[in-house]
């Protein structure tokens, strides 16, 4: 076995005292998280700023998924593994990888300050460490996705320093999402056990016809703090509905796959714009 596959050398770094540390670290990179600090970001910090962090995530995920369904690599060996929560997914580019690279670096290429990228280098390598560390993924499957993951984050910045959007209406924007959308399920490599991927399309459309400049209006920072999180217990009880339904719908395809795109999008119409109406109602948020 070469060196980009062995992951024989992990064992002897593995200790009851990191384990724990890993594990947390790890949850960084599960899209239960990731959804819940977008909200978060959307609600207490800019909603314009999330709402493209949202976007990139949502595709990054899409063509994470799908390269990983193309090349179908096997995980490590499952006697190496400390984290059951992949099942029996392919490994080959992390998705861990790529989403830390796509989320961390364009939220330090967003605020442009040396401190924020510093943690994002030093998130981004602890996520990456966690994988190994727990045995989930080869050196090979960590550096793909780290390539992957900075090819997305080249091409953003040359579409914004090129101003290719800004002659864009909103219209025009969404119809070049679902355009993607479509292109992306028509050579999607399989169709099968794929219901998070087609939430995910969903939910991508969702978050961008919904999104809006709420400004959660209390003064104190406190206050807005307790409000925004609130907010994403909302967001997580939505979360919660929308993905458990999906043992219910029929397993024909032709019903299964609009339906499962619908709850996505419906999680993210809750999130985006249903929710801070709710705080606009009160009078909470202008």
């Amino acid at each position: 076995m070469n060196i980009w596959n062995d992951l024989s050398w992990i064992e002897s770094l593995r200790s009851p005292f990191l384990n724990p540390f890993f594990e947390a670290i790890t949850l960084m990179g599960y899209p239960v998280f990731l959804i819940l600090f977008i909200s978060f970001g959307y609600y207490y910090w800019s909603p314009s700023r999330f709402t493209r962090i949202a976007m990139m995530l949502f595709i990054s995920g899409i063509i994470n998924s799908f390269l990983k369904d193309y090349f179908q690599d096997p995980r490590p060996a499952i006697e190496f593994m400390l984290d059951p929560k992949v099942g029996t997914s392919y490994g080959l580019p992390s998705g861990h990888a790529q989403i830390a690279v796509t989320l961390w670096g364009l939220l330090a290429y967003e605020l442009k300050d040396k401190w924020i990228s510093l943690g994002a280098l030093v998130l981004i390598f602890l996520i990456c460490f966690s994988r190994l560390y727990l045995g989930v993924h080869d050196i090979e499957d960590i550096l793909l996705g780290l390539l992957v993951g900075s090819l997305i984050l080249a091409m953003w910045h040359v579409i914004i320093s090129s101003n290719f959007f800004k002659k864009f209406t909103k219209l025009n924007i969404l119809i070049s999402v679902i355009l993607f959308q479509l292109i992306a399920y028509i050579y999607y490599p399989t169709h099968v056990g794929h219901d998070l991927s087609i939430w995910s399309l969903g939910a991508m459309t969702g978050w961008y016809l919904g999104s809006s400049n709420i400004n959660l209006s209390p003064e104190s920072l406190s206050i807005k703090f307790l409000i925004s999180i609130i907010s994403i217990a909302l967001v997580f009880y939505t979360l919660i509905q929308t993905t458990s339904s999906f043992a219910f719908i029929d397993s024909s395809e032709l019903i299964e796959i609009p339906l499962t795109y619908m709850l996505g999008l419906i999680f993210s119409l809750i999130v985006t714009w249903v929710i801070p109406r709710f705080w606009k109602f009160l009078k909470i948020a202008s």
